[in-house]
């Protein structure tokens, strides 16, 4: 036996090049050469066990018919696969793992990445599962709202579930500002959403809105800072340029009162909707002159080439896959609209970490804590509104502003000189924060002129 001739590599080896080839070749040794299956075992390096069970196999699983033509005929490599394929080797690969998600999890993932179009990267979704199915009562919900990220990440790569990148031509990333250089409410963006948007919305719950239209608000203003990410929110059943102006004031006054920083100009840039200036030059030069009351300045974006709002834009996004998406089966009513609301603005402001340029996975409220400005702990306390049931309040905390801003245009047409107390009462007479009393105005009026 040992001078018989041994092959240059073992049958380990070999099946790695060609394995059904390599197991017809020791097939061949035993049943056309004669060899004993000690002798085939010695001469390809394996065991005699190997070579018996193959050939048993063979024997078994294979017709006579074919088993004659396989052991003198040649074929070719993709022929070898069919013919001997009930002799290829079973895969190893264990089918499961203790430590690996569910069959049942997996195929819930897979439903709320391709049907909701959710489609995000692990650690985004690990966070969209948490606050979706945090009330849940089903088994599978509640345990998907506490996976770790590694079983999520498995689902990811054994599914083949990819995000989509949108890149630029060049492959550059250019920032929209120097953050390092930007302050805090140095700039800031304001728009609205449409809540009911159908080609940001999975069918299924486009179709849910519209049944509940008449009882939660369409509309979502946004003003977001660009330095850090923090947003103002409200919502409207309507969309008027007096809604604008009136939240964007509020906004306005509650930065400069909590945080005392009126040397700061801040500059907001806005579309040419009808919600806003409708692209007139002049209405946005109106809302100049009383913004400027505030250190603040208005802009609107030119639709040609301005990218900066996609900053806002980009919060939309956010708005669908962490709140209407997985919060919105919750929604029945206004008064659940408000909860889910109120909490979704506490979330994306206080606990959520923004992964964007100058972030540095911080959440909005700690790039305004490292910010050092003063008093940001008021702005928990920022109330959600609806416009369109709290208009009047609105109305009765601009009217100071509003008041200053007819004092100055009544002063510029008298050429600066201080106006008597008669043009002080009829300008007063329109609002109603003054007392009707002459003293009252006449005051005001000097405090303002100091």
């Amino acid at each position: 036996m040992h001078s018989l001739t041994k092959e240059p590599m073992s049958y380990k080896l070999l099946k790695k090049d060609s394995q059904l080839l390599t197991k017809l070749r020791l097939i061949r040794r035993v049943r056309v050469d004669g060899w004993s299956k000690v002798e085939t075992a010695f001469s390809f390096g394996c065991h005699r066990n190997t070579v018996l069970n193959l050939v048993n196999a063979f024997e078994t699983e294979i017709s006579p018919s074919m088993q004659e033509r396989l052991l003198v005929n040649r074929f070719s490599l993709d022929q070898l696969e069919k013919l001997l394929f009930p002799l290829k080797d079973i895969s190893t690969k264990p089918h499961h793992h203790p430590k690996q998600a569910t069959p049942a999890q997996t195929d819930r993932v897979k439903e709320i990445f391709s049907e909701l179009k959710v489609k995000v990267g692990p650690q985004r979704l690990q966070r969209i599962l948490r606050r979706k199915f945090k009330d849940s009562v089903d088994p599978l919900d509640i345990s998907l709202s506490v996976i770790k990220l590694p079983r999520l990440k498995g689902i990811y790569r054994r599914e083949s579930l990819t995000v989509e990148k949108v890149r630029s031509t060049g492959g550059s990333s250019r920032p929209l500002y120097d953050y390092t250089a930007l302050s805090c409410f140095e700039r800031m963006h304001f728009d609205t959403k449409h809540l009911l948007d159908k080609k940001s919305l999975p069918p299924k719950f486009y179709d849910y809105f519209s049944s509940h239209l008449d009882s939660i608000p369409k509309y979502e203003w946004n003003l977001i800072d660009a330095k850090s990410r923090f947003r103002f929110m409200a919502f409207s059943y309507e969309l008027n340029a007096e809604y604008g102006l009136k939240f964007l004031l509020l906004c306005l006054q509650y930065i400069r009162t909590m945080t005392n920083n009126i040397n700061q100009e801040i500059t907001i840039g806005e579309d040419n909707g009808v919600e806003f200036c409708s692209g007139s030059p002049l209405k946005l030069s109106n809302w100049n002159s009383l913004l400027n009351i505030l250190n603040a300045k208005s802009y609107a974006y030119n639709p040609y080439w301005d990218v900066r709002k996609n900053l806002i834009e980009r919060s939309h996004r956010i708005d669908d896959d962490e709140w209407l998406i997985p919060r919105g089966e919750y929604i029945t009513n206004e008064e659940s609209f408000l909860k889910e609301a109120s909490n979704y603005w506490y979330y994306t402001n206080f606990e959520r970490p923004h992964s964007g340029k100058g972030m540095k996975d911080r959440t909005p409220f700690e790039v305004l804590a490292d910010s050092g400005l003063m008093g940001i702990h008021q702005f928990m306390k920022f109330p959600i509104l609806i416009l369109d049931r709290h208009i009047d309040a609105l109305r009765r905390c601009t009217e100071p502003l509003l008041f200053e801003y007819d004092i100055k245009l009544a002063e510029e047409k008298r050429q600066g000189i201080l106006l008597d107390p008669k043009t002080l009462l009829d300008i007063s007479s329109k609002y109603d924060f003054f007392i009707p009393n002459a003293q009252k105005v006449l005051t005001y009026y000097h405090h303002l002129t100091i």
